[in-house]
């Protein structure tokens, strides 16, 4: 229905729209009223959702105190950090240590002999066998397509076996090419074997130490004679480095006419040979036979002769020794086969960098638990919790000047939570001694405004110097253990601190392996694998490898087939990092059989051959029908209720009474079980984890607290906006319809005062008409 058009008192001369107006004001004052209750509603909602942000700050910061790891962190001072470096990987206990590094670790670099190109194919054909540390070899094939130097050098890079190979140009005026391995890791163990069998062509010699043939760069345009290694010379040292010779005297000198003197020096030695006639070998140093042809010499020339030796750089570990000699003490030299050294001071790590000298000195590493970072945690739980104690106390505060409190003030739910937090953090710990298990024993107090304040810092920083662990048993969840082999993981929310629990294992955790057939001992029957029955491929823990391709050739030892299987599985992509282990069991008979053991345990631990790859090696192996023995999960008991396994984690059940979600990391044997209870795990719920529970709680998504809380008052919100709808609706209708009565009103006064006027006029007429015949008479 068209709205009314409005006559605004055309006949009443009545402002009808503002009496409309006043009418409906008047009429929407219930929905004035719920109006205003929506905005006390939103008020509360914004309000309890900055109080939702306090709280969870409360439960970020009360997290990070409930972390184990946190207090693991570790206060290092190093005293020469160009020396080495340390960081903490775990735990570290306080002390002070002396270091003194004696050498770094480095990784075997060899050369060989020099050619004059590196391009051209003039290689023999056939295999070079190569190794890095004690994995098995494996054979580098060479034929017409790479049988060049730098072929060689690809080859050897292609096959990614751990050593990286490069061509070096020495500079020397024959043979500069030179072919250099280097094992790309360090230490003793990581030496390069290296053997080949080219033939047809040249090949490479990695063992020869030699000289090269002299450089004559020194000699002036007058100088006829010729100088050349003797047929005989052998080079007897083990270095590489340059001999250089200068002609004594002045002038031109014939050879073979009376004695021409040559000096010589390597840089460290020197000495002089005789030259009298042409032709002859002349012994010089260290093996060194030279000879001059006929013509002269000229004093004051130079020549030179380089030595070489394929040994560029041993394999060599690096030696830490820690403690002290002064007063007669021994100190302990930890070697490494690499310069990260690893638990030579317990929980570090240390980055060797260069050795100590005379000059440098030792190097002094203090370590201890690193306080300022526990203490700032417990700052800032304090600042997080003080700031909702503050915010709640603001809600519950009055204003008699302007008669306001806040907006939630009296709400139930604010008082519920902080009593509730109040309660938690005043109660004292179960399960630690009385001494230790409150917040006072570490300086923090609570005031007479219910805020917490870290009274004595020293006091933190003390208790944590004492004993740092039962600190971190004061805040987190813990467990202690009476036997090795039983560990604390975590615990439920069911469980309860200051309890002790016996723990019954009757089932160890096992590994999953493969079991192959019974073979003879290679020692006695040589296992021979071609092309044509070299390759295996398993699944480990579920997890499929490529191909594994085993060397062609003979194997004549159990080793040394361990160690080829090994090396080829460590090799794969897929299953490389695994850790599978590969071991040759003899039997009594004197026979054996291949075992792949994982290094998981449990259910989901296993190894199976696949059966679908090309070339199998197989039935070679006696593994066509090997056994897969899949792992054991662990299984017990715990406080006389059931516990599942997985693996070595043994965890309460979910409807256990007092051990739901208790869950252990039992790394007990076969051979450690006993009839009975092995342990006993004695178990701690600190303050930072009750809090944090309490917290989770109140803020939980859904059914928390404050999310109860938050959407009950956005229902009622809702409402009251719907009820405010349905008002308004009915009042503009009730707008219409007074719109209408006014409208009618008017009509009908206009009516009124339309007829009223005609009849005026009527009677008027009438007087007049009347008083004219009045006249007339």
């Amino acid at each position: 229905m068209p709205p009314m058009q409005s006559i605004e008192g055309l006949a009443s001369n009545l402002n009808t729209t503002e009496i409309i107006d006043a009418i409906i004001k008047a009429e929407r004052q219930p929905a004035t009223i719920l109006e205003e209750q929506q905005v006390s509603k939103t008020q509360e909602i914004t309000t309890f959702k900055a109080l939702a942000a306090k709280l969870l700050a409360l439960q970020t910061s009360i997290g990070a105190l409930n972390n184990q790891k946190n207090f693991s962190q570790a206060s290092i001072s190093v005293s020469n950090e160009s020396i080495l470096s340390a960081t903490a990987q775990a735990a570290v206990g306080a002390g002070m240590y002396t270091l003194n590094v004696l050498s770094l670790a480095r990784n075997h670099q060899i050369a060989s002999q020099g050619f004059d190109q590196a391009t051209q194919s003039v290689f023999g054909t056939g295999t070079i066998s190569l190794a890095l540390g004690n994995k098995a070899p494996t054979q580098i094939t060479i034929d017409e397509e790479n049988n060049s130097l730098i072929g060689i050098k690809d080859a050897i890079n292609d096959a990614r076996l751990g050593i990286t190979a490069t061509i070096i140009n020495d500079g020397s005026s024959s043979n500069p090419y030179r072919l250099i391995l280097t094992g790309n890791e360090t230490g003793v163990q990581n030496k390069i074997s290296v053997s080949g069998s080219l033939s047809g062509g040249l090949d490479l010699d990695f063992e020869t130490v030699s000289f090269d043939v002299p450089e004559t760069d020194g000699f002036s345009i007058d100088a006829t004679s010729q100088v050349s290694l003797g047929a005989t010379a052998a080079y007897t040292g083990t270095t590489n480095k340059t001999f250089t010779f200068t002609i004594a005297g002045s002038g031109a000198q014939t050879v073979g006419v009376g004695n021409i003197t040559i000096g010589w020096t390597d840089g460290t030695d020197s000495g002089s040979i005789v030259v009298s006639q042409a032709d002859t070998e002349i012994i010089g140093p260290e093996g060194l036979k030279l000879s001059f042809a006929d013509g002269t010499l000229v004093g004051g020339d130079t020549f030179t002769v380089s030595t070489f030796a394929p040994l560029l750089q041993e394999a060599a570990d690096a030696k830490v020794s820690i403690g002290s000699s002064e007063g007669g003490a021994s100190p302990i030299i930890i070697h490494s086969g690499t310069n990260s050294v690893q638990d030579a001071i317990p929980g570090l790590t240390l980055d060797l960098k260069a050795v100590t000298t005379a000059e440098s000195g030792p190097v002094t590493i203090k370590t201890g638990h690193d306080t300022a970072a526990i203490t700032k945690l417990v700052n800032n739980f304090i600042t997080a919790y003080n700031d909702v104690t503050e915010f709640i106390d603001d809600q519950n505060s009055f204003d008699p000047e302007t008669e306001k409190g806040g907006v939630l003030m009296g709400d139930i739910t604010l008082r519920t939570i902080q009593a509730r937090l109040a309660r938690l953090i005043s109660t004292p710990v179960k399960g630690l001694d009385r001494t230790m298990n409150a917040l006072s024993a570490i300086g923090i107090r609570t005031g007479f405004d219910g805020k917490l304040a870290l009274k004595s810092p020293s006091k933190l920083t003390e208790a944590m110097n004492e004993d740092y662990t039962t600190v971190m048993r004061l805040f987190t969840n813990s467990g202690v253990s009476d036997v090795y082999g039983l560990r604390f993981l975590s615990m439920g929310p069911a469980v309860k601190g200051g309890e002790s629990f016996d723990v019954d294992i009757t089932r160890a955790a096992t590994k999953g392996y493969l079991q192959g057939g019974i073979l003879s001992n290679p020692a006695l029957t040589m296992i021979t694998l071609t092309d044509a029955n070299n390759r295996i491929k398993i699944k480990v823990d579920g997890r499929v490898s490529d191909d594994i391709i085993l060397t062609a050739r003979s194997y004549s030892s159990s080793t040394d087939l361990v160690r080829e299987i090994q090396t080829r599985i460590d090799d794969d992509a897929r299953v490389g990092h695994l850790g599978v282990a590969v071991e040759w069991v003899e039997t009594e008979a004197g026979e054996g059989y291949l075992k792949l053991t994982s290094s998981t345990y449990g259910s989901a631990s296993r190894i199976e051959t696949i059966s679908s790859v090309s070339n199998p090696a197989y039935a070679y192996l006696n593994l066509a029908g090997a056994s897969t023995v899949a792992g054991l999960d662990v299984a017990g008991t715990i406080n006389g209720e059931a516990a599942t396994g997985q693996g070595l984690i043994l965890t309460g059940d979910s409807d256990n009474e007092t051990t739901a979600g208790l869950q252990l990391e039992v790394t007990l044997t076969v051979e450690q079980l006993a009839e009975g209870i092995e342990g006993t795990i004695s178990v701690t719920r600190g303050i930072a984890s009750i809090v944090k529970e309490m917290v989770d709680n109140v803020t939980k998504s859904g059914d928390g607290i404050v999310d109860t809380k938050i959407k009950s008052l956005d229902k009622q919100v809702a409402n009251i906006q719907k009820q405010v709808k349905a008002f308004d609706e009915r009042l503009a209708i009730r707008r219409e319809t007074l719109a209408r009565d006014f409208m009618e009103m008017e009509i009908a006064l206009s009516q009124f005062q339309t007829q009223s006027s005609f009849l005026d006029s009527q009677l008027a007429n009438i007087n007049a008409n009347f008083a004219k015949i009045l006249g007339n008479q």
